[in-house]
């Protein structure tokens, strides 16, 4: 800046003496021609005006005006009439240079004004708005520093919704409760955002009373006297929204409304480019989040867990605050909550019980409940808000929170909805999309078979807890029987504990619904008693999340290994498995690890066990192959652990239960196992010594 100044007063000292100059040369022609010419003496001083200042131009006129006297000293005319009139010239000549110079000097100084506001604008946005990744932040970092350069009084940023609502992003220098009404303002409405959103036309009001003559409404909401200036966000024939500026008066003359305008170009564009990448971000964070979430969702048992699991997962990622709400009874209860702050959560979780959710709403959580299908509000209109708060102390509440956009998605377990798990967007700004909502349902599903199977642990636990004996009740509550029929399949399972001196095994089987097909699993936890019940409870939770996914069957089982790991109580202790899918035209593929080869039973072939690539069992690092065939109407699958292939003779022979498979494969299938197990214990002649489960799955289309 000094070397800028430097080099402008050098210029405007050549500038002078060349004016110094001509009027020197006018004298001397003066002086040697005869011919009097002292009114254009002020040549000098307009020549002089073009370049410099009012100081520099005033010295050049009085030295013009100077010489003129002179001249009619030595033309000795001085005080006669054509002197005179030579000399008024003179003098108005170097008045109107003086006044050019006076004013365009004025004008510089707006230009260069105009110029270093725009420089520290600049300046300070390309800093501020590097990092900035959202539209909140945008506004944010623009407001701060608009207001701090350009000392404007308030300023605010609205954004242009698809309802043609204009709502307010951030707002400094709100004044009191007057201001609310301008929260949102529809894009109908006679205020002057409203008529300059809608016509796209920057709109200069230099004082209140212009502001209350074209807008009456408005008499009496500015208490103080100051220029409101509203500037559309436009970007080709899109307006995003609306950036509205007050300023003392007198602070901003109509020469500089072009620089406004310009200011609004800049931050539309930073918030067209904020929104997409707020966008990508959104995208990049389902994709990890999903991820994670069916990584993490289903290693922990406890129910409080499980809940905070959730909510880490989607705060503040996802969202600015989580609930989860369960169902106790016919009340939706609130079990979980969290916010970006922990202090506004710790607030937040004192206030649960002051507001219960009203089981009658028409919207939310209770309306999802009943229908069973998820809501979102990519924004959400103050009235809306309004209508959820009991009281006028809740709808302040409400209303200072800020929400801005939200999603509700039920949370739907194994047999039916469970509660409900609501996202909102509040001060990040940001809005919620139908990818959104796609993402959030998906997440909700792996959240309610978490808390699905954590409550049934948690069930079991209490069950099991101080039992050390052979249970065959309490091996129940964990292998409940499966359904009769699950799509084109009938199925029946029977568990056979051991003697009742033994301990309770790890025996265990599931059946699930699969988004392509009904799957299968059996296997053997290594060791006994609680421990081996609790790892058989994790390795079911495993299954019944990582089969909801629509990766193949060996995929189910390297996830199940994966989830297993943590759980293992000795690095020795191993699970082994077989899981199947039976698609729904037939086609099946199993995976074997470490466990029995399932047995095949057709009308016309009888039973044999498949040929199948056996992995390492799970919990040791599973990576299995699949083997695929195909069922016929009729055909029958038995997976079994091993107790049916260990069973002993009185003589301590193996019993061979190949001749007792040809009856399984034409009994009716609901008691096809019954006659199984009562032709076993019968060659056994004595009571099984190991656990024993059974899965039988007929393929039955028809």
């Amino acid at each position: 800046m000094a070397l800028m100044r430097h080099e402008k007063y050098a210029g405007e000292r050549v500038w002078w003496l060349l004016g110094m100059a001509v009027v020197g040369v006018l004298v001397v022609i003066d002086i040697l021609t005869g011919h009097q010419i002292n009114g254009v003496y002020a040549g000098g001083a307009v020549l002089t005006a073009v370049f410099c200042g009012p100081g520099r131009t005033a010295a050049v006129a009085v030295t013009a005006l100077v010489a003129s006297i002179a001249s009619g000293v030595w033309n000795d005319n001085l005080g006669d009439s054509a002197w005179a009139v030579r000399f008024v010239a003179c003098a108005l000549l170097c008045s109107v240079a003086v006044l050019t110079a006076v004013v365009s000097r004025r004008r510089r100084r707006d230009l260069e004004r105009t110029t270093t506001l725009a420089q520290h604008v600049l300046d300070a946005l390309a800093v501020e708005l590097t990092g900035a990744r959202t539209v909140t932040d945008v506004a944010d970092g623009f407001i701060g520093h608009a207001r701090d350069t350009l000392g404007a009084k308030s300023a605010m940023v609205l954004v242009l919704d698809p309802d043609d609502v204009l709502r307010t992003v951030t707002w400094a220098g709100r004044g009191g409760a007057a201001a609310d009404q301008f929260q949102e303002v529809p894009l109908t409405s006679d205020v002057p955002g409203a008529v300059a959103a809608r016509e796209g036309t920057d709109l200069h009001y230099r004082s209140v009373r212009e502001i209350e003559a074209a807008f009456p409404a408005l008499a009496g909401y500015y208490p103080t006297d100051l220029s409101l200036h509203v500037l559309p966000l436009r970007r080709g024939e899109r307006t995003l929204g609306l950036l509205a500026l007050t300023f003392p008066v007198g602070s901003f003359t109509p020469a500089e409304d072009g620089f406004l305008h310009s200011m609004a170009g800049a931050l539309a564009s930073a918030l067209l480019r904020a929104e997409e990448l707020q966008s990508a971000d959104a995208a990049t964070q389902r994709t990890a989040l999903l991820a994670e979430a069916s990584m993490t969702l289903s290693r922990s048992l406890d129910l409080d867990s499980t809940l905070a699991e959730i909510v880490r997962l989607l705060v503040p990622r996802f969202a600015d605050w989580c609930s989860v709400q369960l169902l106790d009874g016919d009340e939706l209860r609130t079990v979980a909550v969290q916010h970006r702050d922990p202090e506004t959560t710790a607030w937040a979780r004192g206030m649960v019980d002051a507001f219960p959710t009203r089981m009658d709403a028409p919207t939310g959580g209770p309306n999802v409940i009943r229908t069973g299908r998820s809501e979102i509000y990519p924004y959400l209109p103050a009235d809306l808000v309004d209508a959820a708060a009991h009281d006028d102390e809740h709808r302040t509440i409400l209303r200072r929170l800020g929400f801005t956009s939200a999603i509700v998605a039920p949370l739907t377990g194994r047999h039916a909805v469970l509660g409900v798990v609501t996202l909102i967007h509040a001060e990040s700004g940001r809005r919620y999309t139908d990818a959104d909502l796609a993402f959030l349902e998906e997440i909700a599903d792996r959240a309610a078979l978490a808390l699905d199977t954590a409550a049934t642990f948690e069930q079991q636990s209490e069950r099991l807890a101080g039992v050390t004996l052979v249970a065959e009740a309490a091996q129940r509550a964990i292998l409940a029987p499966p359904p009769p029929r699950v799509g084109p399949v009938a199925l029946t399972a029977r568990y056979i504990s051991a003697a009742v001196e033994a301990k309770i095994g790890g025996d265990l089987y599931e059946v699930v619904d699969g988004p392509s097909a009904v799957r299968l699993l059996v296997g053997d936890v290594r060791g006994k008693g609680l421990t081996a019940v609790r790892t058989a409870t994790v390795v079911l939770g495993a299954f019944r999340a990582a089969a909801a996914d629509t990766g193949d069957v060996a995929e189910v089982a390297r996830e199940i290994d994966r989830r297993l790991l943590p759980y293992l109580p000795d690095v020795e202790d191993f699970v082994t498995a077989v899981l199947v899918d039976i698609h729904h035209d037939g086609r099946f593929t199993i995976v074997s690890c470490g466990h029995p080869s399932p047995v095949l039973m057709t009308a016309g072939d009888g039973a044999r066990a498949l040929d199948l690539e056996h992995a390492v069992p799970l919990g040791l690092g599973a990576d299995p192959r699949p083997t695929e065939g195909v069922l016929r109407a009729g055909d029958r699958l038995l997976l079994f652990t091993d107790g049916l292939i260990e069973a002993r003779a009185p003589d301590g022979s193996f019993v061979d239960p190949t001749a007792f498979l040809d009856a399984v494969a034409t009994a009716p299938v609901e008691t096809a196992l019954d006659g199984l197990l009562d032709a076993l214990q019968r060659a056994a002649g004595h009571s099984l010594e190991d656990d024993l489960a059974l899965l039988l799955a007929c393929y039955d289309p028809d």
